[in-house]
């Protein structure tokens, strides 16, 4: 039989399960917790009893101890099964109050040995009990919530015995908890700090009752690991120390990470010397310095001679160790002191500080040059070298960073003018004249709207498929006197002179009149990869709009051009930047970051491009398949990206080595010379025949 009395009181709280047949008993409870219940079930056998107790959230139980001793015990493992956290009160035949929810067996018995209370105690007695179980409940969920933590934790006494661990702490120590309990945590010292270090942390926890910091430890293996660690002084109601709760993560490969990133901002991946950024910031720090101080200090701007032969005709990776071998003979030229960086390509610079005279800048790049003077040892090859050096001084030539770079490189074009393999101090009339660049800028003035200018294209092969799914186009310019005119040189000129807007325009028409033809003979959705100059990008001049309603004159999908833009365009970000990227992304024009890793790289600029693709810098590329950092970096590049949804191109693929390595790593995209060097419409028509990508 079971019965079932159900009240809406704001304060009920409680739902209860009578137990018995004494209706006597069954009414008075009732009576006595009134309000207090939201439920009053009854039951008087076992069967019911597990039937209600599915149907309803019953949080309490009241029961006959004589009912109680005549039900199966497996009746109350039962109930404890489907609620372990149920509370349990007993009615004796006397109608006093028991409380016990954990020794059952105990309450069943007729010579219970816990004092009863009266009956008129009842609800105390419930409330007692759930303040029981709540202690309970609490302890086990902080239990299980340390040794279930992701992070490592550990408790020690007062004397600093390790009394408890948890298991991110086995694991990211290799200790067991066997081989840790009872020890010093001294067993996990690195012997990387010193006595002042824990001394301070120990006096720090003493006043504070809390120490938080970086501390290097050792695994059970001898392996060092970085960990943040937070330890609380746990005290008692005396306020004295009776043991300490450590937390600490393994932030070891985060700090790598973040040195690698460090790396990829202020040094370049090649030489590893400073950037032109890190220049820059060093240059303006020792010119506050050599100014307090009325100090002489010389800038010399340094140019290899003739470098764009060797890349042209021995290829890249000859290139690259060229200028690896340079940036290491002309560290050995400098003092400690003095700073040497490479600007990009074969510039290098180095800033001479606390000079006596400008002979001191004469005798140092003599030496420069004198250091190159020996051949070059490369793949059995004997290769000579010579720099064209400038020189600007402090305060004589300029007053400020951009200033005397800028002189520097002038004094550097008139010694390579001059002959090269020399040096030239600046020189006013070099601001007037400006050799080499006052002669391009005349003839690029009279090019514009010629056939001297033509786009190759570089094909970009999708590495899951083989597919040339993509290209890039590149801008030529062969002068009918000058020749080829590298466009390193010529397009900086054309941002100075306003020309930039033009060429570009012209660049992208082409490039989609191009692609039309091409997803018509080939693929639908082939695309091709336009840059995009920061000058031009941040030029009023320049009406993005027009783009886009050129592709749709084009009948062109405004995904089949990508604008490629360097980190240049987010280092001048303003309203004007962010709101032609926000038209191109609203317009579904997709958008590459060209050159991730080469001076500026920065996950702000990431995010705030929104970028589709990321470019790996060909300087990350060319040792992969056998440098283990450069290996790490191009890992690391792609796992970021993947996880900002950028898919990821590797520039400068020259060999099967270096292909396999980045489709182990899950790379989408590369391009280089192991596929094809940039090539004209007709050939490029070829490689996509040849490569199966014909859809009609």
């Amino acid at each position: 039989m079971t019965s079932t009395i159900s009240r809406t009181s704001s304060e009920a709280k409680l739902s209860v399960l009578y137990l018995g047949k004494d209706k006597y008993s069954e009414n008075k409870i009732s009576t006595l917790l009134g309000s207090h219940i939201s439920n009053y079930l009854t039951a008087d056998n076992c069967d019911n009893a597990l039937a209600l107790f599915k149907q309803y959230a019953i949080d309490t139980i009241v029961a006959e101890t004589f009912f109680l001793r005549n039900m199966p015990d497996c009746t109350i493992h039962k109930l404890r099964h489907i609620n372990n956290n149920i509370n349990i009160i007993l009615i004796n035949e006397n109608y006093e109050v028991i409380s016990s929810p954990f020794d059952l067996p105990c309450l069943a018995k007729e010579q219970c040995p816990l004092k009863p209370t009266s009956l008129d105690n009842l609800f105390n007695a419930i409330s007692d009990s759930r303040k029981e179980s709540d202690k309970n409940d609490l302890i086990h969920i902080t239990s299980s919530a340390f040794f279930h933590s992701s992070v490592a934790m550990t408790i020690t006494s007062h004397d600093n015995k390790i009394i408890a661990v948890n298991t991110a702490f086995t694991q990211i120590t290799g200790f067991k908890q066997h081989e840790i309990l009872g020890k010093n945590p001294r067993i996990l010292s690195s012997g990387k700090h010193d006595k002042q270090f824990y001394g301070e942390m120990w006096t720090a926890l003493s006043r504070e009752k809390k120490w938080s910091g970086e501390i290097w430890n050792k695994r059970k293996n001898g392996e060092l690991f970085l960990e943040w660690i937070t330890i609380n002084a746990i005290t008692n109601s005396t306020g004295e120390i009776t043991h300490y709760c450590s937390i600490f993560a393994d932030i070891t490969e985060r700090r790598a990470a973040e040195e690698a990133i460090c790396r990829l901002t202020y040094n370049d991946p090649l030489t590893d010397l400073p950037n032109r950024r890190a220049f820059m910031e060093r240059l303006e720090d020792s010119l506050v310095i050599s100014r307090k101080n009325n100090q002489l200090c010389a800038i010399l701007f340094l140019d290899l001679d003739n470098f764009k032969d060797i890349n042209d005709t021995l290829g890249h990776d000859i290139g690259d160790a060229v200028i690896r071998e340079t940036a290491s003979r002309l560290k050995m030229c400098i003092r400690e002191d003095d700073l040497i960086a490479r600007l990009g390509g074969d510039e290098f610079t180095v800033c001479l500080t606390d000079m006596c005279s400008a002979e001191d800048a004469s005798t140092v790049a003599q030496k420069l040059l004198d250091a190159m003077s020996s051949p070059f040892i490369l793949d059995d090859e004997r290769l000579y070298f010579s720099f064209s050096i400038g020189i600007a001084l402090f305060p004589e030539h300029g007053e400020s960073t951009q200033e005397l770079l800028k002189h520097a490189d002038q004094a550097m074009y008139h010694a390579k003018f001059s002959g090269r393999n020399k040096f030239s101090f600046f020189d006013v009339s070099m601001a007037q004249h400006a050799l080499n660049k006052t002669e391009i800028v005349k003839h690029l003035r009279n090019s514009m709207g010629s056939d001297q200018f033509s786009i190759h294209y570089q094909p970009i092969v999708n590495l899951e498929t083989g597919m040339i799914d993509k290209a890039e186009s590149l801008l030529r310019w062969t002068h009918p006197e000058l020749g080829y005119i590298s466009p390193d040189e010529f397009i900086p000129i054309a941002e100075d002179i306003g020309l930039i807007c033009e060429l570009g325009d012209w660049v992208f028409r082409q490039s989609a009149s191009q692609v039309k033809s091409w997803q018509e003979k080939f693929k639908e959705n082939f695309q091709l990869s336009i840059n995009i100059s920061p000058k031009q990008f941040q030029n009023e001049s320049c009406d993005l709009q027009e783009w886009t309603d050129f592709l749709s004159q084009k009948a062109l999908s405004n995904k089949a051009v990508s604008l490629e833009i360097t980190e240049g365009v987010m280092m001048n970000e303003g309203p004007m930047t962010e709101q032609r990227l926000g038209m191109l992304k609203q317009a579904g024009i997709e958008i590459s970051l060209d050159d991730f890793g080469t001076g500026y790289s920065s996950l702000a600029y990431l995010k705030k491009l929104n970028a589709d693709y990321l470019k790996i810098d060909r300087t990350f590329i060319q040792n992969i398949h056998i440098n283990h950092d450069d290996q790490a970096m191009c890992e690391a590049i792609v796992v970021m990206a993947h996880k900002l949804n950028i898919k990821v191109i590797a520039e400068g693929v020259e060999n099967e080595a270096q292909l396999n390595f980045l489709k182990s790593v899950g790379c989408d995209y590369a391009q280089g010379y192991w596929f094809s060097k940039p090539v004209t419409s007709d050939n490029f028509e070829l490689l996509l025949s040849e490569n199966g990508a014909q859809l009609h």
